[in-house]
This record gives structure tokens, C-alpha cells and sequence, in this order.
């Protein structure tokens, strides 16, 4: 008779399939009650084996009578209520695959996580990225446990959202958008924030509490007020789960965060300019709000590849203001225009071919094809513009041999 754990981690290895959670430690909380043993009341124990790459993987281990059984190599066993089973068998059900093409560095080699595209070579997916329109994104993600923090039990996976964000060169990036579902971020200075609370948003709450107002009310209510006072910014905000869109978004121009760093010590500052910026995008993913609320409108949301060619757009589109505003600036109105320097935030330098960012495998594939269309149009065209070149060069030596022929008997004739 099969064990109930043995199928409650079958059912949610479907389930984890299905959102496609692979290379990472996920710790998906949100799949507890699905995986859970109706024997025991309590989901199987997992045992983490690590292995030789740095994404490491995940092998759940069935129990019996209350005990987990011993992983089969070197392993350390995580809390029961921490981990689900849907976590053990992502990691287990395999590494994500995608087409990738070519993107070089300048010393001619290949650069990281790319090498030239083969048709039908598939190319591992090093930092797989939740994507739009998946469901943990909208969900307000879990508190990490202070003491488990400061004993060091998260230091691999806040290690992966750091390296996940310096990889595809965001400016910051949240550990829901690796499929890790608590509050946790990571700014482009390394700078990590758990449990984050912004104190001036917490004050706004409750002063809205207390007068009975709607918090979405007051929220605008506020805004319109440091809006009058000069306090607000528009800026450009790439998003890493809405892969190549940038959106264009007023927010104020200071935050003050409490929060907890990577060893759980608490600190409490105050940012601005993009730092403040983006952790107030963070924060937005905490709570399960995306850009669909904070976007002006829908002509101010513009993929990466078409703001590389801001230079090319109709002076007041998506609008005079945003039209005027670059990457990493922040517009004051009326005039005011602030660049921050955001050293390891390149991500302009990344090309959608390269298959560094997720997003549409058929869209990729397609683009690389017309790329590759174009250029053997235009070697066809160079081919027969040369050609033409050629056979108009043979041809004038001989229109002028026979010109000076009848010029000749012309001349001898009026001579005599």
C-alpha cells in the first residue's frame, strides 16, 4: 500500500512542474497544505544534496511514522514547516531549457550565460525568473524567521537572489521573483533588506485608519500632497517579471525603510535618488503589487528594445516629459532632471537575442531568424549592387574605344 507522504509529494511534484520551478531552493509555503501527510499532519522532511553547480538540488525524503528517511549522500535537513515537498520536486524535475544566440565581450570572448545560437540546442536557464502573469507575484509574500536568519539558514538562497540580479545586470531584484516567496531584496549596491517595513507608508496606514479612509484613497491623497510640494519623481523602472518592459512611474523621492540585513541585525535608513527608487519597486513585490497600478497609462510602458532607440521616438511620445527622461533619471516637475550612477545595472548592455533574459522562446527564435533574413538580403543586395558596379566598369572602355573610332574618320575627313 503506498504511503500518503509518497503521494503528497507526487502530487505536488505536479504542481511544481506546472509552474516550472527548477535550479533554485524554493521555499514555497504557499504548497504546504497541498503536500501535506493526512497521517502525520505534517509535510515530508527534505533533504538538500548539494551538487557541483551553485543552483544544487532538492531530493524529497518519504517518512514513516513520523521520521524522515536518510538521504542517500551528504545532506543537512531543513525545517519540515519551512519546506514543502512541491520545492523538492521542482528542483528534481530538471533544469529549464531555452535557445540561446551569441553575445561577446570585448576581448572577443563569449560572454556569460551565452554562446552562439545552433537551431534545437537547448542551453541551461541559469537564474530562472517568475514571470507575468504568475500567481506568487500578486500574493503578499511570508516573513523570514529572525532567529533562522541570524543563525545563517538563508545565507545560500540570499546569495542567489544577490547573484540572480548581478547576472541579468537589474538594478535590484526581490526573492519572490526567483520563486522564493518572502520579503526579501537586494539593491544594485549589494546592499539586502529582509522583512522590510516602510515607515512613512506604515504612518500613512494609520492615520487612514484612524480617520476611516479607504488606504488606496488616502494613498492618492498623499501623493497629490508631496506632489504640490516638489516631492514626487517620474522614472524609467525596469521589472525582471515582465521581461524587456520599462514603465514610467511617479514616486516619492525619499523612503525610510526598517529592515533586517543578511545576518539579522536591524537597521533602520533613509534612501533616495534610484536606491529609493527601486526599493520602493521592491517593496511593491512584497506586497503583490506590480506596475499595472503605479503605470501612468498604457502608452507609458515601452519594451527595452524600442528605449535603446529613444532618439528615433516623436518628440512627445509616450509624452514630452517621459520622452525626455533616460534610464536612471529621475524628472521633478516642471524642469528637473536628477541621473543616479547605477555601476552594476547594465542592463541595456543585453540584448533580447542573447537568451540572458527570460521571456518568449518563439518571439526569440523569430527574431533571430529575421535578424538572420535581413543580413542575407543584404549580402544578396551588396552581391548585385557589385556585380552592376563590375559590369558597368567593363563596359566604358569599350563605348569609349568605339566614340574615339568615329571621331577619328570624322577629323581626317574635314582635314582634307
Amino acid at each position: 500500500m503506498r504511503h500518503c507522504c509518497i503521494a503528497a509529494a507526487s502530487r505536488t511534484a505536479k504542481v511544481a512542474v506546472d509552474f516550472h520551478l527548477a535550479g533554485a531552493v524554493v521555499v514555497a509555503n504557499r504548497l504546504y497544505h497541498t503536500s501535506k501527510c493526512s497521517c502525520h499532519g505534517a509535510a515530508p522532511r527534505l533533504a538538500v544534496t548539494p551538487l557541483s553547480s551553485s543552483a544544487g538540488a532538492f531530493s524529497p525524503a518519504t517518512c514513516h511514522g513520523g521520521a524522515a528517511a536518510a538521504p542517500s549522500g551528504p545532506a543537512r535537513q531543513l525545517p519540515q514547516h519551512r519546506l514543502s515537498a512541491a520545492a523538492a520536486a521542482a528542483a528534481t524535475a530538471g533544469v529549464q531549457q531555452r535557445q540561446c544566440s551569441s553575445s561577446f565581450n570585448d576581448n572577443g570572448t563569449f560572454a556569460e550565460g551565452s554562446r552562439p545560437y545552433v537551431p534545437g540546442q537547448a542551453v541551461q536557464e541559469k537564474y530562472p525568473i517568475m514571470q507575468l502573469p504568475a500567481r506568487s507575484l500578486w500574493c503578499r509574500q511570508y516573513a523570514l524567521d529572525l532567529r533562522r536568519v541570524q543563525q545563517g539558514e538563508y545565507a545560500d538562497l540570499i546569495s542567489q537572489v544577490k547573484a540572480a540580479r548581478h547576472y541579468y545586470q537589474y538594478p535590484s531584484l526581490s526573492a519572490p521573483q526567483t520563486g522564493w516567496n518572502v520579503q526579501m531584496f537586494t539593491l544594485f549596491d549589494n546592499s539586502v533588506f529582509i522583512n522590510p517595513v516602510n515607515l512613512d507608508e506604515a504612518a500613512w496606514r494609520a492615520e487612514a485608519a484612524l480617520k476611516g479612509v479607504p488606504w488606496v484613497d488616502y494613498e492618492e491623497a498623499k501623493m497629490e500632497e508631496l506632489r504640490a510640494a516638489g516631492k514626487t519623481g517620474f522614472a524609467w523602472e525596469p521589472c525582471a517579471s515582465s521581461g524587456f518592459m520599462l514603465h514610467y512611474i511617479e514616486r516619492p523621492l525619499t523612503v525610510r525603510i526598517r529592515a533586517l540585513d543578511e545576518h539579522g541585525s536591524e537597521f533602520t535608513v533613509e534612501l533616495d535618488r534610484m536606491r529609493g527608487r527601486m526599493a520602493l519597486h521592491e517593496l511593491d513585490h512584497l506586497h503583490g503589487v506590480l506596475f499595472t497600478r503605479r503605470v501612468v497609462d498604457t502608452d507609458h510602458v515601452i519594451p527595452m528594445e524600442s528605449f535603446v532607440t529613444m532618439s528615433d521616438w516623436n518628440d512627445d511620445y509616450p509624452s514630452l516629459e517621459a520622452r525626455s527622461t533616460y534610464l536612471y533619471t529621475i524628472f521633478t516637475p516642471p524642469y528637473h532632471f536628477l541621473t543616479d550612477a547605477v555601476e552594476d545595472g547594465n542592463l541595456l548592455d543585453r540584448k533580447f537575442e542573447d537568451g540572458v533574459y527570460p521571456g518568449c522562446e518563439l518571439d526569440r527564435q523569430q527574431r533571430i531568424e529575421s535578424a538572420a533574413v535581413e543580413e542575407l538580403q543584404r549580402k544578396q543586395w551588396r552581391s548585385e549592387k557589385k556585380k552592376q558596379m563590375e559590369a558597368t566598369q567593363t563596359s566604358s572602355p569599350s563605348s569609349e574605344s568605339a566614340a574615339a573610332a568615329e571621331v577619328r574618320p570624322m577629323g581626317s575627313s574635314n582635314a582634307t
